[in-house]
């Protein structure tokens, strides 16, 4: 597989790049990086053309070659605790978001896509998909996989696997921005938020930054859980990356009871 290798500019420094022109997918790629080479302490790869791109529960991302942004970075020996690195590279790219495109009516749906309310509808954006390499019980590096809907598209059954609505960046600017112009600004704010954890209260802080953008919070939803449907409502998502969650009075005519208070993201599907 070709692979153009150069650097890219950080407010941090430099950060090796590995641009390739199609792939089945950039975290997969970056896995198999990680297995077969010394890598530097970071890196990102990026790709026009992303054949098996992954997202959350094992579906498929759907990109269009040359107009959406595919991307994983690779940072070696993230800072503790992962549920908080994971809330951190959330804001990374909602930070990111709010300054390509000059809107703040963006929030993260818990645990890690992005929404823009457009035209008064919420729509994805983007999405995120993070994933770990251990030796043993070390943490060795986090995989953050990133897609960012960026050009128009023209075919509307495009990205079937949403159950959101998809909007681009193209949608909400009106304006064409080239994928690879995302890069240093999502990687500058993924720097900056990540750095945020290894200072004085910096693990309390971004629990509390990711809590206060949450899309849907605080306000009552259907969600299925062990594959039956419940109202109720997301209060926060803790430091373990567990929603809390408080859910109407039990059904008694189905003897139908609540789901557990505390649920890991896996435990929870959306209802629209």
């Amino acid at each position: 597989m070709n692979a153009n290798v150069s650097e890219i500019e950080t407010e941090r420094g430099l950060v090796k790049r590995i641009s390739l022109v199609s792939v089945g997918s950039t975290n997969d790629y970056a896995i198999n990086l990680l297995r077969t080479e010394s890598t530097d302490k970071e890196t990102i790869v990026v790709a026009e053309s992303q054949n098996k791109g992954k997202g959350q529960r094992g579906k498929p991302w759907i990109s269009s070659p040359g107009k959406d942004l595919s991307m994983s970075w690779i940072l070696k020996s993230p800072p503790q605790p992962p549920a908080v690195f994971n809330m951190a590279a959330a804001l990374g790219v909602l930070d990111s978001l709010r300054l390509i495109t000059g809107n703040t009516d963006i929030s993260i749906k818990w645990p890690n896509d992005i929404i823009v309310i457009h035209n008064n509808v919420p729509k994805k954006i983007s999405g995120l998909l993070i994933e770990n390499s251990w030796r043993g019980d070390v943490w060795a590096a986090a995989i953050v996989g990133i897609g960012v809907n960026v050009g128009k598209e023209s075919d509307p059954k495009h990205r079937p696997e949403f159950k959101l609505p998809a909007t681009s960046i193209f949608d909400v600017m009106s304006k064409h921005i080239s994928p690879s112009a995302l890069e240093v600004v999502i990687l500058n704010s993924l720097q900056h938020r990540v750095n945020n954890l290894t200072l004085t209260g910096g693990i309390k802080n971004t629990v509390s930054e990711f809590n206060s953008e949450l899309f849907g919070a605080h306000s009552e939803r259907v969600y299925t859980v062990n594959e039956t449907a419940h109202k109720g409502v997301l209060q926060k998502v803790e430091e373990d990356g567990r929603g809390v969650f408080s859910w109407s009075n039990h059904d008694e005519r189905n003897n139908t009871q609540n789901p557990e208070t505390h649920l890991h993201s896996s435990e929870v599907i959306w209802s629209w």
